[in-house]
């Protein structure tokens, strides 16, 4: 009889020292879901606010937020969090006076008057018990006219365009370069710890969280982008 090696749960902090390559050929058109995340951040940073990125992984979404709102909100303070400790080092080559990033659970990290809060990647990481309450405590430390800008990969509504939409987005892993051995390790270390949504359910939970309006600003294959307002 065959023995099953021992299953290794997937952890980012393994790729932290080339996390951002990593994740942009991983994820299609990442480059733009950021550079589009900057913009919309220009709307939203409120003077004497702080703005939060949860699950902020090296700090680069952050950093370039605070880059393009400080001349005209030079008294916003920025705060990122990541559970994962092996980011330490990136955090590192950020040293501005109003930019931190700390190790921290979201569901207990405190946080408050923010006017624009970031959760890209991050919530298809919790179980699904931990989503609405993670999302209700963004919505209540913002601000009047705070926004939540937050990426997800989705799943399809049916099992047929979940098949096909997979079976595209291995292509796409492929032509990055990745093996399928890669492939298919990471798969199976993703199972169990990644509990994605389908975009009508992501709506739903924003809704209930106290999310007024929510509307999509980027898509990549399987992956989706919302701006909520409160």
């Amino acid at each position: 009889m065959t023995k099953c090696r021992p299953k290794k749960d997937f952890s980012f902090g393994d790729y932290a020292e080339t996390f951002d390559a990593h994740i942009r050929a991983s994820i299609p058109g990442f480059q733009q879901l950021v550079d589009y995340t900057v913009d919309r951040s220009v709307t939203y940073v409120q003077r004497e606010t702080t703005v939060v990125d949860v699950g902020c992984s090296t700090g680069r979404t952050l950093a370039a937020i605070r880059r393009v709102n400080q001349a005209a909100r030079p008294d916003a303070d920025y705060l990122g969090i990541d559970i994962e400790p092996r980011f330490r080092p990136c955090w590192e080559k950020h040293s501005f006076m109003n930019f931190r990033c700390e190790v921290g659970d979201a569901l207990t990290h405190p946080f408050d008057n923010v006017s624009l809060a970031c959760c890209i990647m991050t919530l298809l990481f919790l179980r699904p018990a931990h989503k609405l309450p993670l999302l209700k405590r963004i919505r209540s430390s913002m601000v009047e006219g705070g926004a939540l800008l937050i990426a997800e990969k989705t799943l399809a509504e049916t099992s047929r365009q979940e098949s096909d939409a997979e079976a595209a987005y291995m292509d796409f892993k492929r032509r990055q370069g990745f093996r399928a051995e890669e492939i298919l390790e990471k798969q199976s270390s993703l199972r169990g710890q990644m509990t994605r949504m389908t975009e009508r359910e992501l709506r739903e939970i924003l809704v209930l969280a106290g999310f007024r309006d929510v509307e999509s600003y980027w898509r990549g294959h399987m992956f989706v982008a919302f701006v909520a307002l409160i």
